[in-house]
Parts: structure tokens; sequence; C-alpha cells
């Protein structure tokens, strides 16, 4: 996250999550990922209402049909200057509250679902990291060491016995 007030830029990557699952166990995987769903469907709730505005939706129709027509004549690359004059149809919608217009208020929206898509991602590779630290902890199964060579009969050796 970026702290506007500071300089500072907190960061999180695969060995600080696997500390994580260390400490707390495997069971916040559960919670993280369910945390992360309902993040995700809130914003893809925003994201579809966004599309399914009139006005946006008849912009970008119309757009499609004209790239769709023209694609061969540019090579299948959207025009700068097209992209730009639609950046400045939607800013015709407003303003909202905090100086962003709607399309920025999308941008960050998109960069949120990626940045949760990306979270989980970078989760599931901690636990996989996790596991496969753990994993050299289990015994080797093809060699399995006979532990009654080393530990006798069961019986104390030499003098114990006497003693006891």
């Amino acid at each position: 996250t970026w702290n506007f007030c500071s300089k500072n830029l907190n960061t999180i990557n695969i060995q600080s999550i696997a500390a994580s699952l260390r400490q707390h166990g495997l069971g916040i995987l559960n919670t993280t990922v369910n945390y992360t769903y309902q993040f995700l469907a809130q914003k893809f709730h925003v994201f579809s209402q966004f599309l399914f505005d009139e006005y946006i939706r008849g912009h970008l129709s119309k757009e499609r049909r004209w790239f769709r027509k023209h694609k061969a004549e540019h090579g299948n690359m959207y025009p700068y200057d097209r992209a730009f004059k639609f950046c400045k149809e939607i800013r015709k919608l407003g303003v909202a509250d905090n100086g962003r217009t709607f399309l920025d208020q999308f941008r960050i929206l998109i960069t949120e679902i990626g940045n949760a898509l990306g979270y989980v991602r970078m989760v599931r590779s901690a636990g996989m990291h996790f596991c496969s630290e753990a994993v050299r902890f289990l015994p080797d199964l093809d060699e399995i060491i006979d532990f009654e060579p080393h530990a006798g009969a069961g019986k104390p050796a030499g003098g114990e016995a006497a003693a006891a």
C-alpha cells in the first residue's frame, strides 16, 4: 500500500506469507481466500454496474462497431486519437466528489481486481513454498531406520540392573 503522507511503500512477498503460515497454520488460507472472494464479488458487481450504464454501453458499442469495421486499416490496433476522443466523451459524465472522473475510478477498480487476483496467486505460491519446506521433516519411506539394534533388547546394560 502506498501512504501519501510519507515516502514509504509497504510490500508483501511469498516468504513473509510463508512465515505467517508457519506462525498461524494452514487454516488462514481458507479465511484469506474467502475474504478475497467476497472482496472480488463486490468489485465485480461495481464493474458490471459501470459497464451496464446506458451512456457507457452506448459509447462502447459504437466504438466496437467502428473497430470491427476498420481494424484491417489500422493493423488490428485501436487508434490513439479515437481512444483520446473516447476519454473526453466519458469525462462529460462528470467528476466524483474526490475529483476523479468515472474513467479514473474504473481504472482504479480494475487495478484493485488485478491486485486481489495477484494476492490470491501469491498466497497459493506461499502455501506451496511452506509445504515444500515442511516436507523435509517427513521420513523417507524408502530408507526406514531399524531402531532395535540401537535400543538394545529393552534391558539396562551391565551393572545398572543390579543397582536397581
